[in-house]
C-alpha cells in the first residue's frame, strides 16, 4: 500500500469517526468548540 493511499483512508478513517458525533439542523447548526489547555472558545 502505497504512502498516499495510507494517508487517504486514515483521513477517510478519521472523517467518519468525526461525522458519527458530530450533528446539526438548519434549526440547531453544528458548534465547532476549540478546546486548548487555557481556554474553551
Amino acid at each position: 500500500m502505497t504512502q498516499v493511499k495510507r494517508k487517504h483512508d486514515a483521513r477517510l478513517k478519521r472523517h467518519r469517526r468525526v461525522r458519527k458525533k458530530v450533528t446539526g439542523t438548519s434549526a440547531r447548526p453544528r458548534l465547532a468548540v476549540s478546546r486548548s489547555n487555557r481556554h474553551m472558545v
